[in-house]
């Protein structure tokens, strides 16, 4: 049984899908956060269930892809489970009606009723569910699983029962704090303050993210590793546990804090409805670049993850809209650039902090300059936007184990793999004899580098390797440079301030390309790579010869 989760944007269709299926998609307090259909089967005794989320929709007349993606779905689904916002049930109707004209079995599940109670409205479920002539679910999510499960859904007769005996929305007046944010410089001034004191408690050295991190370092690279390796006798297998495992994979994993506050503060500004309103009152910004302020919700997803934030772009109205934004989209530093940076400026600057706010917000602002740049049609924004609310603490949770679990998942799957390659490659000749990392087979080869970054104010190829590393995933870049390095090393400011530039600039890594190829075509996606290659090569050199032009070297 094919069973169809359908509703109005940011209705709780999603939240709904993952307590039926226990499963642990992205929800969010705005419009659009579903842009892909989820699927997901469910055994009960002999029978099977389909349970399919799909991005909301407004009416059978597509304004979107997504929204197109989502009748499709609809035309085949058994049932229908229409989800609807108690706060905005009048507005939910034309839509459950078209459904209802479908003539396939429809079931109404009202979320939010909660909030409909606060300001003092009401719904009668039983009134409601004869006023439409179908079943209305305002019960636990578990109830509606049973009733689909065990065949329970009774047909509902249709009775003339006026719609404001059966629902009352209560005191529709806009809140002071909901004014507020719609204001057009607000919501930007809340971000900005918002990720500036993110960053501050991330990165600056006396506060818990930087704390933390030299804690989790010695801890792992110094304790435990000391202990491991203390008996051994091998130069082969300590080489490979201290350096490789250790030194690489280990060292990235001590990030981990800092990524916490900057996911946990994502998270936040995702779930109270901030979003929403900056996607609102950027609107007028954006459409001087040709874009919407639906550009926003993918711009500030790229601070997480650049493929999740490329997916995001599904629903916008315009194909020439989505294709500006994913070509800009790596300008945006995602979460996996914070330890390249960290890596190379922490040993310059006591407090990175102020360095690394300004990688980020140089990186956004291009995006947005290089979207102006890429001229081309505007895109219409049809927009509901959320209430502001305190973010629900268990929402915010589930968010940032799914941003660490992938983040450790990498780190044990891709950067460990590598870690061990990259150690082998440096520790081998092309003879197979261990060897100082100078005479193996990785330095012969990204020796043909170097002239490439040498611009960037470094000679060295073990910082040229790490850069191509990046390709792959953006954490093997710091893996690599852990690895490689010798600990006492330190780049000249210059140096590490224009690789640290053409990072920002380069091209994402191996998954986000891969979302790119998907949504828009491989040509596409290697001409963006070519383009984001020569930018981020010609902003490092540009920023390094002005370094030496100010500074002197």
């Amino acid at each position: 049984m094919n069973i169809v989760l359908v509703g109005n944007p940011n209705a709780g269709k999603t939240t709904l899908f993952n307590s039926l299926t226990c499963s642990n998609f992205r929800t969010g307090n705005f419009h659009g956060v579903t842009c892909d259909v989820a699927k997901k089967e469910v055994r009960r005794g002999d029978k099977s269930f389909v349970y399919v989320d799909v991005p909301g929709l407004y009416s059978f007349k597509p304004y979107t892809m997504e929204e197109a993606t989502a009748i499709e779905e609809i035309r085949r689904a058994d049932v229908i489970v229409n989800v609807v916002d108690g706060l905005t049930l009048k507005n939910s109707l034309s839509l459950t009606r078209a459904m209802i004209a479908t003539g396939k079995p429809v079931i109404l599940y009202v979320t939010k009723l909660n909030a409909l109670s606060r300001r003092g409205g009401f719904l009668n479920a039983e009134k409601l569910a004869a006023h439409l002539g179908v079943l209305v679910f305002v019960s636990h999510p578990k109830d509606l699983k049973n009733a689909l499960e065990c065949g329970a859904i009774l047909p509902v007769k249709k009775e003339k029962i006026p719609l404001n005996e059966a629902y009352f929305g209560g005191n529709l007046k806009i809140s002071p704090i909901d004014r507020l944010f719609y204001n057009r410089f607000f919501a930007v001034f809340v971000f900005i303050v918002a990720m500036l004191s993110t960053f501050f408690f991330a990165f600056h050295s006396a506060m818990p993210g930087a704390k933390l991190k030299g804690f989790l370092d010695e801890l792992l690279c110094v304790r435990l590793c000391g202990e491991i390796i203390k008996n051994l006798k091998s130069e082969v297998i300590i080489s490979l546990i201290a350096e490789g495992i250790f030194g690489g994979a280990a060292g990235v994993v001590t990030f981990l804090p800092q990524l916490v506050i900057l996911y946990l503060s994502l998270a936040v500004l995702d779930e109270s409805g901030i979003m929403s309103a900056l996607s609102f009152s950027t609107d007028g910004l954006f459409e001087k670049v040709s874009l919407s302020g639906r550009a926003a919700f993918s711009l500030v997803s790229g601070f997480g993850c650049t493929s999740a934030a490329i997916l995001t772009t599904r629903g916008y109205s315009s194909l020439a809209a989505q294709k500006k934004t994913v070509a800009v989209l790596p300008f945006i530093p995602c979460g996996a650039k914070t330890p390249v940076f960290l890596t190379f400026l922490a040993p310059l600057f006591e407090n990175p902090f102020l360095p690394i706010s300004f990688l980020y917000f140089f990186g956004t602002a291009t995006a947005v300059v290089a979207s102006a740049f890429l001229g081309g049609r505007g895109e219409g924004l049809l927009f509901e936007v959320a209430p502001i609310i305190p973010p629900q603490i268990k929402a915010v949770a589930i968010k940032l184990s799914f941003q660490l679990k992938g983040f450790i998942m990498k780190v044990a799957g891709v950067v460990f793999v590598f870690c061990i390659l990259s150690w082998a490659l440096s520790h081998y000749s092309f003879e197979f004899k261990f060897t100082e990392p100078d005479e193996s087979m990785l330095a012969v080869a990204s020796r043909l580098l170097v002239p490439l970054f040498r611009p960037l104010g470094f000679d060295d190829w073990r910082i040229a390797y790490a850069a191509l590393c990046g390709f792959v995933a953006k954490e093997n870049v710091s893996a690599a440079y852990l690895i490689l390095m010798p600990n006492d090393f330190v780049l000249s400011g210059g140096a590490a301030l224009s690789f640290c530039v053409f990072i920002l600039f380069s091209p994402a890594c191996v998954s986000a390309l891969t979302a790119s190829a998907k949504e828009l075509g491989l040509k596409f996606t290697l001409k963006c790579v070519a383009v984001q290659l020569l930018i981020a090569f010609v902003a490092g050199y540009a920023f390094h010869f002005c370094y030496e032009k100010i500074f002197g070297f």
